[in-house]
Formats: structure tokens, sequence, C-alpha cells
């Protein structure tokens, strides 16, 4: 049974921790989108680094975060950041004239990703937990 304290996460390098893991992932996924979205991108980084951070990625960052002692908050942030920031890149761009055509409206998009985000980042958690109990134990 997990107690509150790793629920929560370890105070005593909280905002670190959410500078590291929650801050670094979400300025990767943010960079990717901005080159993808605005710059035209490129075959690898529109097929394999946009899938990879946007899908792939939030397990494992998740899983980390959780064996550096983080908590399931900063799991889930990890795990909101793609939907949150993939609608906030398209939806910018939409609203300075460049509207992005899809057969899919962007709030299912953000729903879709948030949701396969968060799944995922929540069992990097529960990963990251159970090989921490197993190193400590």
């Amino acid at each position: 049974m997990a107690t509150v304290s790793e629920l929560w996460g370890r105070s005593s390098a909280g905002k670190r921790h959410w500078r590291v893991f929650v801050g670094g992932y979400a300025a990767v996924v943010f960079a990717l989108l901005v080159v993808v979205t605005l710059a035209g991108g490129s075959v690898f980084a529109d097929s394999f680094l946009l899938s990879a951070a946007l899908f792939y990625a939030p397990p494992f960052v998740s899983a980390a975060s959780a064996f550096r002692g983080g908590g399931a908050p900063a799991s889930l942030a990890v795990g909101l950041a793609p939907g949150v920031l993939f609608a906030f890149v398209v939806g910018s761009r939409a609203l300075v004239g460049h509207p992005v055509q899809g057969e899919a409206p962007l709030w299912a998009l953000t729903v879709g990703f948030s949701l396969l985000g968060v799944v995922g980042a929540l069992l990097g958690y529960g990963l990251g937990r159970g090989v921490l109990r197993f190193v400590e134990g």
C-alpha cells in the first residue's frame, strides 16, 4: 500500500524535481511541436521524433520521475503535457491565420493525446515506484 508521502512525492527537492522532469519534458515537446507545425519540420521529425515525444515518452519520463522521488501529481502533469501543448501550438497557429486542415476537431485530438499521456504516465509511475521499492528493499 502506498503512503501519502509516496503519492505526493518527496518534499525535499519538490520545485527542482518539477522543473527538471515536468518542465524539461514540456520544453522538449513544445520545441518539437513548434518545429513541426511552424517550420514544416522534416520527415524524421514528423514521423519519429514527434510521435516518440507525444506518445512513447510519458511512461518513461514518469517512471524516471517516480524513481527519483516524484509523486503522482508530477506524473499526471507529464501525462497532460503533450495534449495541452499540442492544443496550444495548433490553436495559436489557427489564431494567427494559418489554420491546420484536419478531419478531427482540435478538442478531440487534445482529449485523445491527454488520455494516452495520462494512462502511460500512470503506468510509468507505478513501474517507477515498483522498481524503487525493489531497489530499496
